[in-house]
């Protein structure tokens, strides 16, 4: 497979990078909008009716960072998260000494057979 066909499979479509850019202004309407209900509800007063379209357009809010997230990965952010896993493997030294001395077995520790 040539580098031209590995870049056309992996790259998004149009209409995928658009919605994926679409985020940002896609938060600050979610923001704009919900602090204008609630300001508005709390000048009305009770019932709280405000939260159910915070809560609503908050799942869909988070469906649409879900998929810019999953959509935004590129191979320098994998090697970016490869690293930092790597730097932060801090039992490392407890891992070696497993493989050096390993536990023994269940049938070992039973002393023989019963």
């Amino acid at each position: 497979m040539s580098d031209t066909d590995a870049a056309t499979r992996t790259a998004p479509s149009p209409l995928r990078r658009r919605i994926a850019r679409a985020f940002r202004p896609h938060l600050v309407a979610y923001l704009l909008v919900n602090a204008g209900l609630t300001a508005l509800n709390v000048y009305m007063g009770a019932p709280w009716w405000a939260v159910w379209p915070l809560v609503l357009w908050g799942m869909l809010l988070m469906l649409h960072f879900l998929y810019h997230r999953a959509t935004s990965v590129d191979e320098a952010w994998v090697e970016e998260r490869i690293l930092d896993l790597r730097s932060k493997s801090y039992d490392m030294g407890h891992i070696d000494d497993i493989r050096e001395h390993p536990a023994p077995s269940v049938e070992d520790e039973g002393g023989g057979k019963r």
